[in-house]
């Protein structure tokens, strides 16, 4: 191990990468857990949870952003980018199972698991531990790495990220919609006319809300009224892995 070089921004868009992984795979796609869930405290506060879901995106584009800036100037691909990119996205897995899962205990891979602990050693393993090694392995190659290769790294970080931010839709049922703290409900029926929606039902918060929604409305209008969290049907992502 002695002797390789490690190309920086490759390793910090890899760590990005593995946080969007996350947040895309875990938190919106298979509705799993969310970044504190495993917190008796605020488990039942689905507001917080989805604030506090969204800091953990803000965090991973701030590692997006900090990998795009040490890309600036020449010479950047000459360490192996791939290896590197490899070695940060298990680097993240190995951290957020290690601190997240066992140390703070804020949330499991999977939260509802007869046995949690089988799914966090597997996904160490799996996308950590062997993701590391295997960047390694390859960031200790004599061939250099093949011009581009950065670039495209930061790509598809950019592009996860891009995901991250918008809501996961699919046709039928109702649009749950999360508001920041603080708004009202002048505000709140504000944001359904402005999409042309009725509301339904709402938590004990008074900030999560089940919209009856067109299709075709403009969605996206709704986060010019203070909404966070934007999911229509079963595939809703974070805002509709809690029921209101």
């Amino acid at each position: 191990m002695i002797g390789v070089t490690i190309n920086r921004p490759a390793l910090i868009l890899g760590i990005a990468i593995g946080g969007f992984f996350d947040g895309i795979i875990l938190h919106q796609l298979l509705q799993w857990h969310h970044l504190v869930s495993g917190v008796d405290a605020w488990s039942g506060d689905l507001s917080f949870q989805i604030t506090m879901d969204g800091l953990f995106h803000f965090a991973m584009f701030a590692a997006l952003l900090i990998g795009l800036w040490l890309m600036r100037g020449k010479g950047q691909s000459r360490p192996d980018a791939l290896g590197a990119a490899l070695v940060g996205f298990g680097l993240w897995h190995v951290l957020d199972g290690v601190v997240s899962h066992w140390l703070l205990g804020i949330h499991r891979v999977r939260d509802a698991a007869e046995m949690p602990l089988l799914w966090d050693v597997g996904w160490l393993l799996i996308f950590g531990l062997f993701s590391i090694a295997l960047g390694w392995r390859r960031a200790q190659r004599p061939m250099p790495t093949m011009r581009g290769t950065t670039s495209m790294i930061a790509l598809v970080a950019i592009g996860m990220g891009a995901i991250t931010a918008f809501p996961v839709v699919s046709p039928g049922g109702p649009t749950i919609v999360a508001f920041a703290p603080g708004t009202n409900f002048g505000s709140i029926v504000a944001a359904a006319d402005a999409v042309d929606a009725n509301l339904m039902q709402t938590d004990a918060s008074g900030l999560v809300w089940a919209f009856d929604m067109p299709a075709e409305a403009a969605w996206w209008r709704l986060y010019l009224h203070r909404a966070v969290a934007v999911g229509r049907g079963p595939a809703a992502g974070c805002v509709s892995w809690t029921q209101i």
